[in-house]
């Protein structure tokens, strides 16, 4: 197929698209409920900073890079840095989201969290198994008043996904 012709031009914009559907349909239903473990975390920057370090030493080796400036090196492995924490950070939580894992239930205090641009209202919750703050949006129930929430949750390896939430009234 050409690269100037009408399906190519169709195929493209759909693809195109389909891309975009697909990243905002993850960041709705996937990126919101899932929560990765401190020690994912930690390995996931730790990962990615190694790797883009050795991307660079590569890249810059092979001569792409058009420069002897020290700071267009560092600028460089900061920015695949930043472009592979993402790649790892998508695919670390669409890995947490589909792994199976045992269901974990518990009631705990919350503090309502407003809503904003670009996060959503709901409740401020302590995880136990997390060791962190966790937001659940929008929970069943009415959870503009402080009070305890039920949240049943599966955990596995990498973190957990709230499965269901309510407030209690």
């Amino acid at each position: 197929m050409k690269k100037y012709s009408y399906p190519f031009l169709f195929s493209a914009t759909i693809a195109f698209l389909g891309l975009v559907y697909g990243v905002m349909w993850w960041h709705r239903e996937v990126y919101r409920i899932t929560f990765l473990s401190v020690s994912t975390t930690r390995y996931m920057i730790v990962a990615a900073m190694i790797l883009a370090l050795f991307i660079s030493i590569y890249v810059i080796g092979r001569g792409a890079v058009k420069s002897n400036k020290h700071i267009d090196y560092l600028k460089f492995y900061g920015g695949a840095c930043i472009v592979l924490f993402f790649v790892f950070a998508m695919a670390l939580i669409t890995m947490t989201y589909l792994l199976p894992g045992p269901v974990v239930t518990y009631t705990a205090a919350y503090s309502y969290a407003e809503g904003s641009r670009k996060s959503c209202s709901g409740a401020d919750v302590d995880d136990p198994d997390l060791g962190t703050n966790i937001r659940i949006c929008h929970p069943a129930g009415n959870y503009a008043f402080d009070n305890e929430i039920f949240v049943e949750k599966r955990n596995n390896a990498l973190g957990s996904v709230v499965m269901y939430a309510m407030t209690s009234p």
